[in-house]
């Protein structure tokens, strides 16, 4: 008998088939991972997406609150008048200062001016409702013209006042003012923001060297009507929140009367500055240790160095020009003393972009506390 054909089988060939369905697998698997990280990819982006969508409806809806949650001067006064005073100080030959001020804690710390409590004998604080008692000065800070004195304990309704940020004040701004004008008490007058970021030296105001050599500075210009007694109130946005407090006034001539510029501290400097003195009794300012050109602009022109002070450490001279301060661009010299202000400690380190002739050149500098 012959026996039936066998079949044979080609083992390359097979070899080669399994080869291919390998490669073509593994192209699907890698198609298919890759589909399903970019779908993940998807999902993230559009998580973030979903995300970044709520924010700005949050924004939204909080710029819509803040346009319909303002309120009327009725009743920005009526929340905040039994948390303004009126301060009496005694001096030391028996004369008497007035002047204002409000409820910074509900531990019964108030803030007021320094030119209000400054060299007092006795201080004495009169609430909205008639209550009066004696203050204890707990610390102040001439730079500032910001004291804080404490009170062992509050009337009924007294609370402590909400801070704003001066910072996002705009020119136009509705403000409020409320303190004791000539001793008229609990007096309210409105106005608006003139102008931010004003540099006022001490010695515009009577203060005299070495002190008066410096300046005030980010202050809020305003025309609400203040006037002697309103020294140390505070000024408040359309939702109540203390932005400033009240320090000074334009004058002319012999009268000691309101003419439609008033100043106020901001109020991101009041906390700085309140704080540390609650904490520790004093304030310390940052110091660059330089003089400057108040009339210079494109940037902040030294006009001399303190030969002990951080400009010179760092190598700044008479003449450079100061362009940028940690990235942030300085045209006039009121950029560079409000940013320092506003942000910086002694000790912190700043960089700086300084032209000295044609050249640019870059300083890092550490800020050192004013003598």
């Amino acid at each position: 008998m012959q026996k039936a054909p066998g079949m044979t089988v080609d083992r390359k060939f097979l070899i080669v088939m399994v080869f291919i369905c390998l490669v073509i697998g593994g192209s699907f698997a890698f198609i298919y991972l890759d589909l399903k990280a970019n779908l993940e990819a998807l999902r993230d982006d559009y998580a973030t997406l979903l995300d970044q969508m709520q924010q700005l409806e949050n924004l939204v809806e909080s710029q819509h609150q803040n346009q319909v949650a303002n309120l009327t001067t009725v009743q920005i006064y009526n929340q905040t008048k039994y948390s303004v005073v009126l301060i009496a100080c005694t001096l030391p030959n028996g004369s008497g200062v007035e002047g204002s001020g409000f409820v910074y804690d509900d531990g019964g710390h108030i803030v007021t001016n320094n030119h209000v409590v400054e060299g007092a004998a006795s201080i004495t604080v009169a609430f909205y409702n008639g209550t009066s008692v004696h203050a204890q000065l707990t610390g102040s800070d001439i730079y500032s013209d910001l004291a804080v004195i404490k009170v062992d304990s509050l009337p009924e309704h007294s609370h402590a006042l909400i801070l704003g940020n001066s910072t996002q004040l705009l020119v136009g701004e509705p403000v409020y003012a409320i303190g004791n004008p000539f001793g008229l008490r609990g007096s309210m007058t409105s106005g608006i923001v003139s102008q931010m970021g004003r540099v006022l030296r001490l010695s515009d105001f009577g203060v005299p060297p070495p002190q008066g050599n410096y300046a005030i500075a980010d202050v809020i210009q305003i025309d609400a009507a203040i006037n002697p007694g309103n020294s140390g109130g505070p000024l408040l946005d359309s939702l109540g929140f203390v932005v400033g407090v009240t320090f000074a006034i334009e004058t002319g001539g012999e009268v000691r009367a309101f003419v439609g510029v008033g100043y106020a501290i901001p109020s991101v400097l009041v906390k700085r500055v309140a704080n540390a003195i609650i904490a520790t009794g004093s304030y310390t300012h940052p110091w660059l240790g330089i003089s400057y050109d108040a009339n210079y602009v494109g940037g902040l022109l030294i006009s001399s160095v303190n030969s002990t002070g951080p400009a010179a450490t760092a190598g700044l001279l008479a003449n450079d020009v100061i362009t940028k301060v940690d990235e942030q661009s300085v045209t006039r010299p009121e950029d560079l003393l409000v940013y320092i202000e506003r942000y910086k400690s002694p000790n912190d380190v700043i960089s700086l972009d300084v032209l000295r002739g044609s050249t640019v050149l870059y300083k890092k500098l550490i800020l050192d506390a004013r003598p």
